[in-house]
């Protein structure tokens, strides 16, 4: 098949999120499968460029920024959902595509759904990685009466009914689709492309000599940065040389509010931060910890950065009452916290700290599950069947 995947978020430019990882191991594992694989993401240069990642090409395309000066963020969505639908056109035009994948999230896909009869009936398929209705209806943001979810849910709500097929990374998701935009449940397939387990692996590198901590995210509230790194300096009153890394991209003030935070507590050494990491990187920083801790606010599921780290055979402690229960079962791969409980999440590191036989024991249950259930190369040949199925079907 002749695959074009669309997702603004593809590394290394612009791949700083779990949709960006999504998209390299599709991308990379359908093209593993023989299949002639195109990927259109979004640019921070002026322009359009192209250019080979291995066998899969990159198409990166310039937003609104280039002809409208001034944007709300639902204007960009329709800005770059024009540009995007032009570019399909004239790929299917030059190559003869089969299918077509768009994440949810950004609604990428809206102009190219509604004007299909154009475009000759691509068949075109949404994944959902994390709604919008989901995320402000759970965590806030956006807000409910802010312009962006007006305009965005009824994007969002458009180019879910008008694929021809809706794949989702976590029943949480879909459950959320199918309630608030009136599509069936049972039509919505789970598949979630995973971790590459030859990568993510307990044996590629030394466990650090310190207790090691370790988080992979946006350092936001959102994520709960802050809560960690709170919970980390009260851990720190039995753990005197305990150190949490935390990966991932940040606002500088917030960043630099964390690290006042510890050093107001007297503790300059407890905190590094590493800033983005390519997967071979990343891969080592978890080898080397002895925890994991991701506390949320909420996860549409199964978490990426949680099946990272179970991957490298890591306890993980992650938010209760969300998605990431699909991933993490407490006391068997990991320990669920309940969000925002600072108290109750330095209890949870606390105990995995103190108890290596409890740690091994949960991160040896927890790299089975990841091998078993989320490795990339077999959800590949899921994905490879859906793609199918939905060529088959539309045309």
């Amino acid at each position: 098949m002749k695959i074009a995947i669309v997702s603004q978020q593809y590394p290394p430019e612009t791949g700083l999120g779990g949709i960006g990882t999504q998209a390299y191991l599709k991308a990379h594992g359908l093209a593993v499968r023989g299949h002639e694989v195109f990927v259109l993401s979004s640019s921070s240069e002026m322009g359009r460029q192209i250019h080979r990642d291995g066998s899969v090409t990159v198409i990166r395309l310039q937003g609104p920024t280039a002809w409208l000066t001034r944007q709300s963020e639902p204007v960009w969505w329709l800005g770059y959902s024009a540009a995007v639908a032009r570019e399909i056109e004239q790929l299917h035009d030059e190559v003869g595509l089969d299918i077509v994948e768009f994440a949810e999230y950004g609604c990428e896909g809206f102009v190219h759904l509604l004007n299909r009869d154009r475009n000759e009936g691509i068949p075109s398929v949404v994944q959902l990685h994390g709604p919008l209705v989901m995320l402000a209806n759970s965590i806030g943001w956006p807000e409910l009466d802010s312009a962006l979810y007006r305009g965005g849910v009824v994007l969002e709500r458009a180019c879910i009914q008008l694929a021809d097929g809706v794949y989702s990374s976590s029943r949480l998701s879909a459950e959320w689709c199918a309630r608030e935009y009136g599509i069936e449940i049972e039509s919505i397939p789970i598949i979630h492309m995973g971790v590459d387990t030859d990568l993510f692996r307990p044996e590629r590198c030394a466990t650090a000599e310190r207790p090691t901590v370790c988080f992979v995210g946006r350092l936001d509230e959102s994520k709960g940065a802050g809560l960690l790194v709170d919970a980390a300096i009260d851990l720190s009153a039995v753990h005197r040389d305990l150190l949490l890394v935390l990966c991932g991209e940040g606002n500088d003030a917030f960043v630099a509010g964390l690290n006042a935070r510890a050093e107001s507590a007297g503790l300059p050494d407890l905190l590094r931060f590493t800033g983005f990491l390519p997967r071979e990187e990343l891969a080592t920083e978890l080898a080397s910890a002895q925890v994991f801790a991701a506390p949320s606010l909420y996860e549409g599921g199964p978490g990426l950065v949680y099946l990272e780290a179970m991957a490298c055979g890591l306890p993980v402690v992650a938010p209760s009452g969300s998605g990431v229960e699909e991933t993490v079962e407490h006391g068997e791969t990991g320990l669920l916290v309940a969000p925002e409980d600072a108290a109750a999440l330095a209890e949870a590191i606390g105990r995995l700290l103190d108890d290596e036989r409890l740690r091994n024991r949960l991160g040896t249950a927890a790299r089975r599950f990841v091998v078993g259930e989320h490795d990339s190369t077999a959800a590949a040949e899921r994905l490879e069947r859906f793609f199918e199925s939905m060529s088959a079907t539309a045309r």
